[in-house]
């Protein structure tokens, strides 16, 4: 009788919790904070790093600055806001901060036009070339590893080796080059300093196009596809172009999944052999190899 008294005690002490819970978290959707404020909103879009349910993504961002402040900063979507590009805004926003138990993501903050107050077709002055953090590059972008390797056939070698091995252009001037969300590159000093950026056109290719001189450096894993990428600035000015190969590297015991490897390629013959005419170059070309994240 005891042992029956105390299950039904526990039984209800149990139901009292799931309800007071129940409670706490049934509320429905409640907001916690609300303001209202003017910003300034550049003219172009931004590549920007925004943190939705604890995943960071890569986008396109208005770069904007509100009207106590001197910095451009990153900025999500606007609702009800109807941009145009190549204009500059000044508008009035509120921001609603909200809570809600029952989200899988249960607080977050929404943001919505209320007043265009101007709109001018303008350059805006000191915008930054994107807002994504360092940690971003390192941790989520492919690297072009610098350290090319290369193949040369001609009768005298030395002096070609020589050029590859100490034309600091090779190595991108000593500065880091990462390809982000398949679309954009950044070419970052040692700081961490944009030095140039903009889009990677990708475009097919079939192998019969490209130059035979790839054959004397071909990887060892399989090709599964062949391409070519084109890396301009915004308007479209052409910076780099390679020849793309893209092998499979099949599982292995460290190794869980299916990966591919990028190998960047570019025939250099015909600058070689006008610069040295005497010495009976057949094929010169280099090869990087793309680093995933």
């Amino acid at each position: 009788m005891k042992s029956h008294f105390l299950k039904i005690q526990f039984i209800l002490i149990v139901s009292l919790l799931m309800c007071a819970c129940t409670d706490d978290n049934e509320e429905g959707k409640k907001v916690t904070d609300y303001s209202e404020y003017t910003i300034t909103v550049a003219p172009m879009k931004l590549p920007g790093v925004l943190t939705s349910s604890g995943n960071n993504i890569l986008a396109d961002v208005y770069a904007v600055k509100d009207e106590n402040s001197t910095e451009w900063e990153a900025h999500g979507e606007i609702a009800k806001f109807e941009y145009e590009e190549g204009y500059e805004y000044q508008i009035r926003i509120s921001e609603t901060s909200y809570l809600d138990y029952r989200m899988g993501d249960p607080a977050w903050t929404e943001y919505e036009l209320l007043e265009v107050i101007s709109k001018e077709h303008k350059n805006s002055e000191n915008l930054p070339p994107h807002f994504i953090p360092n940690w971003y590059f390192e941790k989520h972008c492919s690297y072009i590893n610098p350290e090319f390797a290369y193949a040369i056939d001609a009768d005298k070698k030395e002096d070609i080796e020589n050029d590859l091995k100490t034309d600091v252009a090779y190595k991108f001037g000593g500065s880091c080059c990462y390809m982000c969300n398949a679309d954009k590159w950044f070419l970052l000093d040692s700081d961490m300093q944009t030095k140039e950026h903009g889009i990677v056109i990708r475009k097919s290719k079939d192998p019969t196009e490209f130059p035979e001189s790839y054959k004397l450096l071909m990887p060892e894993q399989q090709i599964v596809a062949f391409g070519q990428y084109d890396f301009v600035t915004v308007p479209e000015e052409p910076i780099m172009q390679y020849d793309v190969m893209i092998s499979r590297q099949f599982p292995t015991k460290s190794i869980s999944r299916e990966t591919y490897i990028l190998w960047l390629y570019k025939d250099i013959t015909a600058y070689y052999q006008s610069k040295y005419p005497d010495s009976n170059i057949n094929a010169v070309v280099i090869r990087y190899v793309v680093s995933n994240p």
